[in-house]
């Protein structure tokens, strides 16, 4: 396979020797430098083109979230860190995985090994684009189908989310933001947990939506726009 170029942005020396170590056993990686620091990677990635960074969080000036956040085209990430409570957040960003310090060599491959998928637009996607009827999606290895027509709403369980269909419900890694870009504009985001597909709400009041039995809080910084599509509706 082609070679995939990355950075290490990591203060604390023996961690970096470790991924040293994984990156030269990998030799499909190509290392292209180590930062102690986000900000001096940034200066960097300015005038570089990387594919892959290794991001710790908690680094000096800026954390690894923080960074990420300033970058608006970032390369794909594998965040390293002791620290297991930033991991929604980091799922949020689009990172590729999150790994909780200390970690093997075998689950660094699984990580990295997961970045051939994305560049060729991502193991969970058939189409890029919210126009399309169905995806495939990776379920315990196996890419299982789901028509979005079948879809009634997507609910986000940390690095997971849980299609929820007429026909019974499909688990995947991946984040909403993800599966939002891939959905249609039928689809539609009412809480940080939630997405709906519009066509399936049965019923609707200022807290709740509805669909058949089950009922889904709508966040209060979604309100409005979830206020604009549904009284579109309403008569």
């Amino acid at each position: 396979m082609e070679k995939v170029s990355c950075l290490i942005i990591e203060d604390e020396k023996p961690a970096q020797e470790i991924l040293r170590t994984f990156v030269g056993k990998t030799d499909w990686l190509v290392l292209q430098g180590v930062f102690n620091d986000a900000v001096e990677a940034l200066e960097y990635l300015r005038n570089h083109q990387v594919d892959l960074l290794f991001l710790d969080i908690q680094l000096p000036s800026l954390t690894g979230l923080q960074f990420l956040r300033t970058l608006q085209d970032p390369p794909a990430v594998i965040i390293t860190t002791a620290y297991s409570e930033y991991a929604l957040d980091a799922f949020e960003l689009h990172v590729l995985d999150y790994l909780k310090k200390p970690f093997s060599f075998d689950r660094f491959l699984k990580a990295v090994n997961r970045y051939p998928a994305l560049a060729a637009n991502g193991d969970n996607k058939e189409v890029a684009t919210g126009n399309q009827t169905f995806g495939f999606f990776n379920v315990n290895k196996t890419m299982k189908k789901v028509m979005f027509d079948d879809l009634l709403y997507v609910e986000s369980m940390r690095e997971y989310i849980y299609l929820h269909t007429n026909k019974g419900r499909v688990i995947t890694k991946m984040s909403t933001h993800e599966i939002e870009e891939i959905l249609g504009e039928k689809f539609l985001r009412i809480h940080r947990s939630f997405i709906v597909n519009v066509d399936k709400i049965t019923a609707f009041n200022a807290e709740e939506i509805f669909i058949d039995v089950k009922n889904i809080p709508i966040g209060i910084s979604y309100k409005k726009q979830v206020d604009e599509v549904l009284r579109k509706h309403a008569f």
